[in-house]
């Protein structure tokens, strides 16, 4: 994403969070208090001085009892149907779960505007390399969600980077099969490479571009779900 775009979804999201949070009459103090960060952090959110993490924007949708899009709600840049709706309706299978590892609240939006009109994609977003692996091996964070088909591996993640995940994933006899695709800022060759001999099943730079960024990953799941064949899925399914 290139800074004047990420710039203007953090300007939003900052007022939002002012707008919900002036709304419920709450002062940064009491919010503060209630998720236990300081009130100049949270001024500093509100005004887009720092950047917010999406599992801290989910510790905000928690406190004032909405939607995590709810902060969303009105960007121009997701608000454009023109290039994705008019495709209609571009999976006819049964449920496909895909898991997102993400911690980036922009990107991740991004994501789920794009994935809108795939039908039956069942979407679970985590935003740390440690709830990655506990929804995969330990199945302690998200009793609720089967076992991923398909997996969006950010790199540069908090508490464990996605390259020791995507590690992690092909070491498991029960997780090596599933397609890992890494998405990342990262242009670097180096990175590159190494993602594939971890064993990445593709690896997406994420685009300065908006409307490139979303067709990247429309093409992406398009592959995945009616080209190629899963391999944890059995082909009657499709």
């Amino acid at each position: 994403m290139k800074t004047a775009s990420l710039s203007k979804v953090d300007k939003y999201i900052g007022h939002q969070l002012r707008k919900v949070r002036k709304k419920r009459h709450m002062t940064l103090l009491d919010v503060s208090l209630k998720i236990g960060i300081s009130y100049q952090q949270i001024q500093k959110y509100e005004q887009a001085i720092t950047k917010i993490s999406a599992s801290t924007l989910y510790k905000f949708a928690v406190l004032y009892e909405i939607n995590i899009e709810r902060f969303f709600e009105g960007l121009p840049e997701y608000s454009n149907k023109n290039s994705i709706r008019s495709k209609s309706k571009l999976l006819k299978s049964s449920e496909i779960n895909l898991l997102i590892v993400e911690d980036n609240p922009g990107d991740e939006a991004i994501i789920r505007h794009t994935l809108m009109d795939f039908n039956n994609l069942n979407i679970l977003c985590v935003h740390d390399g440690m709830q990655a692996l506990d929804v995969l091996k330990y199945k302690t964070l998200c009793n609720d969600f089967p076992m991923a088909n398909i997996i969006f591996l950010d790199i540069f993640l908090p508490k464990r980077d996605g390259l020791s995940v995507l590690k992690e994933i092909k070491r498991d006899k029960e997780l090596q099969d599933i397609p890992v695709i890494v998405l990342t800022n990262n242009v670097s060759q180096e990175l590159m490479n190494k993602s594939y001999r971890l064993g990445a099943s593709g690896y997406i730079c994420k685009s300065f571009d908006f409307e490139i960024f979303k067709e990247s990953i429309t093409d992406c799941i398009k592959y995945w779900t009616k080209t190629v064949n899963l391999p944890n899925r059995n082909i009657s399914d499709r």
